[in-house]
């Protein structure tokens, strides 16, 4: 049990190191943005040499710009999906592990009913692991980070079917998601070999939307990216160095936009230059903006090839169009979310039906005392 009490003046103390922290911020930030506004131009001065040892994009745009909040068309298609996951519990006599994805389509303007429906999935530990290959088979194949990498690969490949059936040749459509579009979870995937057939297939799916002409974007809340921060700081160099102005090490691109762009502006649109991107088309190359949603700064990632066929307004006035009926927060995302998500009732009920079955079949379901005292303790 937390002794909240205990505890009270240490909060007391580190509230007011945040709040000091947040003041020296807004005080080292106010030089940079007058440099910014005084270089009109700064796309001339980029060279990747500035930036190779640096997590830091390409600017497609001049870094200063601000794009105020195009009209959204009278008439559109949303489409999303979310997933989650019930993980194997080695407190368990049963291998499995199980997938629920949702598909949503929202016909904005038109008469059209919406669609809300989820998907689940069992899969069988030991029949899956059977088309699997490893280089080492000492290690677990099917471990957390493999199901995530495939709930986030079927999320995608729902979203593509979702948005092949709603689309309509009159109303433009948005095929929207949570998180990245940049693989880059797919990082800790092990061994090798996995982590590259899943690659393989992810950027397969995410040419299916370019092939199909699906405007695809992702929208990341409350990003703590610093590839802009690092951007400016290498092309600002002569100004900063002149007003003697670093920027904060703990300066990220969403509190530096959330001084600098008001609420329905988008920022600059930048080139991600992640080296998980070696492994995408040309043209589905990640690019991203900075949007003030009015209640935080959110980062939007879109395939190149949006941008090439001059899609960003739709996709900007689109989703903050969505956002603001969702309260600051995608409305089609959030009932992608409640429709995927499995609740604890729903996942106790399944352990319940599980057993029945698994008795029905003549084999008794076993949990570790662990995992039984803390069912029992929940009753």
């Amino acid at each position: 049990m937390l002794q909240l009490h205990a505890i009270q003046s240490n909060l007391s103390d580190f509230a007011a190191r945040l709040r000091d922290r947040a003041l020296e911020k807004k005080r080292t930030i106010a030089p940079i943005y007058d440099a910014l506004r005084t270089q009109p131009h700064l796309c001339s001065r980029y060279e990747e040499s500035m930036v190779l040892h640096k997590v830091a994009p390409i600017p497609i745009e001049e870094p200063a710009l601000k794009k105020g909040l195009p009209e959204r068309p009278a008439s559109l298609t949303l489409c999303a999906t979310d997933g989650s996951q019930i993980f194997p519990d080695r407190h368990l006599n049963a291998d499995f592990f199980l997938l629920n994805i949702s598909r949503i389509v929202f016909y904005i303007g038109t008469p059209q009913k919406p669609i809300l429906q989820s998907c689940a999935q069992l899969y069988d530990v030991y029949q899956f692991e059977q088309d699997l290959t490893p280089e080492n088979e000492d290690e677990p194949l099917i471990s957390s980070e493999f199901v995530s990498a495939l709930r986030q690969e079927e999320e995608l490949r729902h979203l593509l079917d979702a948005a092949s059936h709603a689309r309509q040749e009159k109303n433009p459509l948005l095929a929207l998601i949570d998180g990245t579009l940049i693989c880059w979870h797919l990082k800790r995937l092990k061994p090798q070999t996995l982590q590259d057939a899943f690659t393989e297939r992810y950027v397969k799916l995410l040419g299916e939307f370019r092939q199909q002409y699906l405007a695809l974007a992702s929208y990341i809340s409350f990003p703590s990216s610093k590839e802009v921060v690092n951007l400016l700081q290498a092309l600002l160099r002569p100004e900063m160095t002149a007003a003697q102005v670093e920027c904060p090490k703990n300066l990220d691109d969403a509190e530096f936009f959330a001084g600098y762009l008001s609420k329905g502006e988008r920022s600059a649109i930048f080139a991600s230059r992640s080296e998980s991107l070696k492994y995408y088309d040309e043209s589905d190359r990640i690019y991203f903006f900075y949007l003030h949603t009015g209640r935080e700064i959110a980062r939007i990632e879109f395939p190149k090839w949006c941008y090439d066929l001059d899609m960003i307004d739709f996709i900007h006035a689109t989703l903050f169009d969505d956002l603001e009926k969702g309260g600051g927060y995608p409305m089609t995302l959030t009932e992608a979310h409640e429709q995927a998500v499995v609740k604890s009732s729903e996942q106790e009920e399944f352990y319940r039906l599980l057993e029945r079955l698994c008795m029905a079949k003549g084999y008794r379901l076993n949990y570790s005392a662990k995992s039984l005292s803390k069912r029992i303790a929940k009753l």
